[in-house]
C-alpha cells in the first residue's frame, strides 16, 4: 500500500512502510526524487539477493530513497527504520554490473564500492541516469 506525502516530495508515491522516514527527510529539507525497492549486496543473504533479482514485489526487504542531497538505503522496521545515508556529492561514479542483466548497479565512493540490487531494472536505470547526468547538481 502506498500513500502520497506532500511536504517537498514532488508527489512521489511513498510506500506506507516508508512514511515515517519520508516525513523525517521532508522535515530536514530534503526533496524526494525517487523511491525504489532495492537492497545493498553487502547487507543481504543469498536468499534476499534472489528475491530482489527476481523482482518479488510482495517481499520487499529494503528501499533506495534518492533525494536532492543524499541517497538513503532504508530497511523498514516495526519500531524504527534502519537508514544508511550517502551524500550525492561524495559519489564518484555509478556503473552497471554485468551490463545490468542482474538488476545491479555499483556506486563508488573513493576507493570503496557498493553494489545495489534493484527489484525492478527500470528503477535502476532511472537512478543510473540521475547520477550520471548529475541532475542533483542543477
Amino acid at each position: 500500500m502506498t500513500q502520497t506525502i506532500d511536504a517537498g516530495t514532488l508527489g512521489i508515491e511513498v510506500p506506507k512502510k516508508l512514511a515515517r522516514t519520508a516525513k523525517k527527510l521532508a522535515a530536514a529539507g530534503e526533496t524526494l526524487v525517487q523511491i525504489a525497492p532495492a537492497i545493498l549486496e553487502s547487507r543481504a543473504s543469498k536468499e534476499m539477493l534472489a528475491i530482489a533479482r527476481m523482482g518479488m514485489m510482495d517481499k520487499i526487504l529494503g528501499y533506495l530513497v534518492t533525494t536532492d542531497k543524499n541517497v538513503h538505503f532504508v530497511r523498514p522496521g516495526l519500531a524504527w527504520d534502519s537508514v544508511q545515508t550517502v551524500p550525492l556529492d561524495v559519489i564518484d561514479d555509478v556503473q552497471y554490473v554485468d551490463e545490468f542483466h542482474n538488476n545491479t548497479l555499483k556506486i563508488k565512493v573513493g576507493e570503496r564500492a557498493e553494489s545495489i540490487i534493484f527489484y525492478d531494472d527500470m528503477e535502476g536505470i532511472r537512478f543510473y541516469h540521475y547520477l550520471k547526468n548529475k541532475q542533483w547538481k542543477k
